[in-house]
């Protein structure tokens, strides 16, 4: 939830974690807590790191404390990694698909259909209630983008999509697959723009309606290593049953990050992570029809992005 005020807004810098820039417009006090507030941390860092213009005026509009993001160096190199990684998949695909589309499981204030979205794509940015409202009051509405209130492990926000798609309704139905057992193979590193086009796998047991659907990118950033083995597979799945040939892409962290991350500005949203592996190939085991494609290695050790074909 946000509280709007009429007070001067400010925002900090790159060179001081103080505020030291204003702006007349009402400004929003946020009332996150846990994984969501993550979304303000992340925010801060592709303002002042990642060049998003954006983003950086946003932060200008927040009554937040954003000292321990400031000093969060570990959280930086982590986001400004995979948004930049995460931008040239987005693009690539943009390049191939001109007419296709992107769901953004977990958006928060994630700004790159901005940066990025051609005339012709349609975005989707999926996150809870709370999350969405924030995306409304700072962001607005666009042509082409829906932003969606649902949890990712919901099948509502695949329901809201395909509808979109479609035109017309279709059955609420997901029925995730027995888990099977996977050998993890190291990855050779991939490029991202050869990621964002992997082979297909042929359909594998029930698929939704089996109706075509235009060329899908399912992106995942910042919010796997929150899950469990449990609520990442039902995600997979309803991927797999609602967006078959889909391209699926996880931000992705190994048990060793988790071990070893020192991440103040998380840990004081009360957030902590819970869920890694060493490889891609090792989620495959949570639902068989989705095959892993790639890893594409970011900055940090530990850090990638798991490519999946639907």
């Amino acid at each position: 939830m946000f509280t709007v005020t009429t007070s001067m807004s400010t925002a900090p810098t790159a060179a001081s974690p103080s505020r030291t820039s204003a702006s007349a417009a009402p400004s929003l006090t946020p009332r996150l807590h846990g994984v969501s507030e993550t979304m303000l941390q992340t925010l801060a860092m592709r303002g002042l790191y990642a060049g998003d213009m954006l983003a950086m005026s946003l932060l200008r509009r927040l009554d937040y404390d954003f000292t321990a993001a400031m000093r969060d160096d570990a959280l930086a190199e982590a986001v400004v990694s995979r948004t930049r990684a995460l931008d040239t998949l987005a693009t690539t695909f943009a390049a191939l698909h001109p007419h296709g589309a992107v769901v953004n499981l977990a958006a928060g204030l994630d700004t790159r259909f901005h940066r990025i979205a051609t005339a012709d794509m349609r975005w989707f940015n999926v996150d809870l209630p709370d999350v969405v409202e924030a995306r409304r009051l700072l962001l607005g509405h666009s042509r082409n983008l829906t932003d969606i209130a649902a949890d990712a492990t919901s099948p509502e926000w695949a329901r809201i999509v395909r509808e979109a798609m479609d035109g017309a309704p279709i059955a609420p139905s997901v029925s995730p697959s027995a888990p099977r057992t996977a050998s993890a193979t190291p990855s050779a590193p991939s490029s991202p723009q050869a990621a964002t086009h992997p082979t297909p796998r042929p359909a594998a047991g029930h698929r939704l309606n089996r109706v075509p659907v235009p060329p899908t990118l399912v992106l995942m950033e910042g919010l796997s290593m929150y899950l469990s083995d449990s609520s990442l597979g039902t995600i997979m799945s309803i991927v797999a049953e609602y967006f078959p040939g889909a391209t699926f892409v996880s931000e992705t962290i190994t048990p060793e990050f988790i071990a070893d991350a020192d991440m103040p500005s998380i840990r004081a949203t009360g957030s902590r992570f819970t869920w890694g592996a060493e490889s891609g190939a090792q989620m495959e085991r949570l639902e068989p029809r989705m095959r892993w494609h790639a890893d594409i290695p970011l900055e940090t050790h530990g850090h990638y992005l798991a490519v999946f074909a639907a």
